[in-house]
């Protein structure tokens, strides 16, 4: 199912005006490691004067204020067109759990347990709107099959095939639209006694096709097959774009500054 969803990314230029673009978000450094270093920076306490200029009230400039009137009108339109997630969050059998960006999927039996693990950070290809064609922003996230059996634990990292959900015309008025793969096997881990960063990961490529044919086979056979991978994209896209309107919000609250208290003179 395709969802129209309107999503205006701030350009650099605006940023460079918020004072934040010498933060490059290419930067390689893990999440866990970035939120780390925020956590670490938040702790270290602000000198005097910068805690009493920092608690002064200042009026907001012209850039602010234009910053703070643009993302206004943002975020209403954006709501206006905003999927609701409403609980329980399921695809098929498959439970769903939200913490900030990142979403888990848990089915369980009593013989094994599966794990589908995905974040929507940055996980909306980038646009060509050059061309005028405005294409419906559709959230694509990798994502990892977690299978459990016992102490092993088979890993099965996957990504959206470019171009996955454009439209496929049939080649003749007879034929039907044919169901198109959205998404395929990028490398195999399998540990032994839980995760653990020594263990080793072959890249897809360098498996036999037949061998990938057999594990596509697998994944399907427990449920997580290509239409499963769209609806999994669907509620990536409703979930990226509630955290897309929660960071303007945020966005417009750091603008502003918090409201100080009010003080009554005593005369």
């Amino acid at each position: 199912m395709s969802i129209s969803l309107k999503v205006f990314r701030l350009g650099q230029s605006l940023l460079a005006n918020c004072r934040i673009a010498k933060f490059q978000r290419p930067i390689s450094i893990s999440a866990f490691q970035y939120q780390n270093l925020k956590g670490e920076a938040l702790k270290k306490p602000l000198p005097i004067e910068e805690k009493q200029a920092a608690a002064t009230p200042i009026g907001l400039t012209p850039t602010q204020r234009n910053l703070v009137e643009f993302v206004t009108g943002e975020i209403l339109e954006e709501r206006r067109v905003q999927l609701q997630l409403e609980p329980p969050y399921m695809i098929d059998d498959f439970t769903g759990h939200f913490s900030g960006s990142k979403v888990e999927l848990i089915r369980e039996s009593p013989h094994e347990r599966i794990n589908i693990f995905f974040n929507v950070s940055k996980s909306v290809p980038r646009r060509n709107d050059e061309t005028g064609d405005l294409t419906p922003v559709r959230s694509v996230p990798k994502f990892e099959v977690l299978i459990r059996r016992n102490d092993l634990l088979l890993s099965i990292f996957c990504v959206f095939k470019p171009g996955a959900f454009d439209d496929v015309e049939p080649e003749s008025l007879d034929q039907q639209p044919q169901e198109n793969e959205v998404f395929e096997i990028q490398d195999l881990s399998l540990y032994n006694h839980g995760w653990n960063d020594s263990c080793f990961t072959i890249d897809a490529s360098l498996i036999d096709d037949n061998l990938q044919t057999m594990i596509l086979e697998m994944l399907e056979e427990k449920g997580i097959t290509h239409e499963f991978a769209r609806k999994l994209s669907d509620m990536a896209t409703a979930r990226e774009h509630a955290l897309y309107i929660e960071f303007l919000e945020n966005l417009s609250k750091f603008t502003v500054g918090l409201p100080q208290p009010i003080t009554q003179t005593i005369k």
